[in-house]
């Protein structure tokens, strides 16, 4: 008998219920009934199975059953376990699946009859369905039915990779199946080429790189015509340089809204066009204008990191602010709305057909009004994808953290210097006079240690908070030496540790760990990020700060990426572990 069989024979025995059995062996009643349902078996060494072998001992006494001892009934449950090494159970890929296809954790769990705090522990790998194959052909069922197959269908393909292989719903569940149990344990990693994105850039750099700083934003306007149809993908791709050029010659200030669900793929596919469209933006920007753009995320999480890695160095400038939609939109047609303060530009198409597409632009007011004050309501339906602050919305961040730390919830945070709320003051005056820093600067720097060491410790009253740092050699310090984490003061100078600064620092925060029970503090196995640090609020919002200067934050909302963030994994030493227990 299985697990599941041998803990009913035992009930049927003693003719008692699972309220009865919690009762008496201290195993809640939800437990037992998974136990029951085959969704769940114990540890062949965990307490529950001894609480249970315990329970049914005090049972069977009570009802004059002499032949059922507590050891024996241990025994039968402990033999009744799956024998041998579990094959490996696919949690990343079910994690992936669930975020890009969008699925509802409350109502899957539902259909599955699982709670949903159990339904997210098996997705983090925290626990593992009794029958994998059945649980996963289950949750392939719920995901392919419960969804239009219109909507779907494409999706589906989409993860997979396998276009051809979709063709109908039976075929779908399998090949998704089929895709979950592929290369099981490999990890899907679809935000490190963001975050490496922002942790190599350097603003710097790539102004001297596209001549941003010699850039001259034209006083006299091209002949650019008052209105204009354009039909294709050629004449389309002159229709948004032609909106660019409106843009950056009209003598307007006004912000520019941008939204569009167009397909990329076929515009992007001419590079020429893409230079030049990437050209303009940074034009729109040399003029000091603030650009709104709405992103079409509601596509897999692959392709819309892809899409944020390209407008990183445009988000390094602080002159954009990107939303998003809630839900999928209507895939049968495709939009586009664009509009500054003297143009406008607006196109359709049938989803699948972009060839076919129409846009048109025009620069008369009655028109750009118009098309403004629909893209202004569309903003207002629109969610921030992320927050952005530069120095000059110091304010702005300092009120954010500030009101965050009185809010409960497990606080994550994978860093790429030691932190610095645990060093001594004195161990801080050091390394800043050692740096030459000056006492204003000092001063400044110190009271915003304050304020952290604060805002930790107020966190610390309500909530957990894991610290993970990248444990550097010697060698590896001299290539990449670690600087004072000032981002969020927007201290515009890197102050470099020594490498004995550095493990000075490292040693605060160890034993800060072993005096606070709410704090952990853990060295990484793999090197980390060197320039940026990760702080995610879990089930709330993750923060991407860039370390080096100019410092830059990004506040990140939307739930598909800030759930990536949140499950980044780097591997951890467990001897390097301190703190409360776990």
């Amino acid at each position: 008998m299985n697990f599941q069989e041998q803990l009913d024979a035992y009930m049927e025995k003693l003719h008692c219920t699972g309220r009865e059995l919690a009762s008496e062996s201290g195993v809640s009643e939800t437990i037992i009934s998974r136990y029951r349902k085959g969704e769940r078996v114990p540890a062949a060494d965990s307490t529950y199975l001894l609480r249970l072998a315990e329970g049914i001992a005090q049972l069977a006494a009570k009802r004059g059953l002499a032949d059922m001892e507590e050891t024996q009934i241990w025994n039968g449950l402990k033999e009744s376990l799956p024998k041998g090494e579990p094959p490996v159970f696919p949690y990343e890929r079910l994690d992936v699946l669930l975020r890009e296809l969008d699925v509802n954790l409350a109502q899957l769990a539902a259909f599955l009859h699982y709670d949903v705090s159990y339904l997210s522990k098996i997705r983090t790998g925290k626990r593992r369905p009794a029958n994998p194959e059945v649980f996963m052909e289950k949750v392939c069922i719920y995901v392919v039915k419960n969804s239009p197959w219109t909507e779907i269908q494409p999706r589906i393909a989409a993860l997979t990779g396998r276009v051809d292989a979709c063709s109908e719903i039976g075929a779908a569940i399998r090949l998704l199946e089929q895709w979950l149990y592929q290369e099981a344990g490999k990890r899907e990693d679809y935000v490190s080429g963001f975050l490496h994105k922002v942790d190599d850039f350097d603003l710097d750099d790539y102004i001297r790189a596209i001549h941003f700083d010699s850039l001259r934003v034209p006083k006299v306007p091209f002949t650019l015509p008052v209105s204009r149809h354009y039909y294709g993908l050629s004449e389309m791709r002159e229709g948004e340089l032609d909106f660019l050029k409106h843009t950056v010659l009209a003598r307007s200030m006004e912000p520019v809204y941008l939204c569009s669900d167009m397909p990329v793929e076929d515009m992007a596919a001419d590079e020429a066009f893409a230079k030049k469209y990437m050209f303009g933006l940074a034009m729109v920007l040399k003029k000091g204008l603030h650009i709104h753009i709405i992103h079409d995320v509601e596509r897999p999480l692959k392709d819309m990191m892809l899409g944020l890695e390209n407008w990183v160095p445009l988000y390094m400038t602080g002159q954009i602010s990107p939303y998003y939609l809630k839900g999928s939109q209507n895939r049968v047609y495709a939009h586009l709305h664009y509009a500054s303060g003297q143009a406008a530009m607006t196109g359709d198409c049938i989803s699948g057909h972009h060839e076919l597409a129409h846009y048109y632009l025009t620069s008369r007011r009655e028109e750009v009004a118009i098309c403004r004050k629909n893209l202004q309501f569309l903003l207002k339906k629109a969610h921030p994808l992320m927050e952005i602050y530069r120095r000059e919305r110091r304010k702005g961040l300092e009120a954010f953290l500030a009101k965050d730390a009185a809010l409960e919830g497990k606080r994550r945070r994978i860093l790429a210097a030691p932190p610095l709320f645990p060093v001594a003051e004195t161990q801080l005056v050091s390394i800043l006079e050692r740096a030459g820093v000056a006492k204003k600067r000092q001063t400044q720097i110190l009271e915003y240690q304050k304020r952290e060491r604060q805002q930790m410790e107020q966190i610390f009253t309500h909530s957990l908070v894991e610290d993970e740092l990248a444990e550097l050699s010697e060698a590896e310090y001299e290539v990449y030496p670690s600087v004072l984490p000032l981002a969020e003061c927007f201290f515009e100078q890197d102050i470099r540790l020594t490498y004995a600064e550095y493990r000075a620092c490292i040693k605060s925060a160890q034993d800060y760990a072993l005096r606070q029970e709410q704090y952990r503090f853990r060295l990484t196995k793999a090197a980390g990020f060197h320039n940026i640090q990760i702080l995610c609020r879990e089930g709330q919002w993750c923060m991407v700060s860039k370390n080096r200067a100019p410092a830059i934050h990004f506040v990140i909302h939307h739930p598909k990426l800030r759930e990536a963030l949140e499950n980044l994994v780097l591997p951890i030493r467990d001897e390097g572990e301190l703190g409360g227990v776990l």
